[in-house]
């Protein structure tokens, strides 16, 4: 689904589109410059962040069967 959006959409639009729905929902940004603002505003309001590191890959179906052995 991914690839299929971002080829009918561009890269550009994919990414703002991205940002502006659920991936702006749940990720507070992609350096320091864009966490801390977000970890700020969730403090004043009594919320404790956790921080989690993602990285993700996509690969070919047969791929991921692949590396499961």
């Amino acid at each position: 689904f991914m690839k299929t959006a971002k080829s009918i959409l561009g890269e550009r639009l994919f990414t703002a589109l991205m940002k502006a729905t659920f991936y702006g929902h749940f990720v507070a940004g992609e350096d320091e410059h864009e966490i801390k603002p977000v970890i700020n505003r969730l403090r004043q309001f009594g919320v404790k962040p956790i921080l989690d590191y993602s990285v993700e890959e996509d690969i070919s179906q047969e791929e991921a069967e692949r590396r499961e052995l």
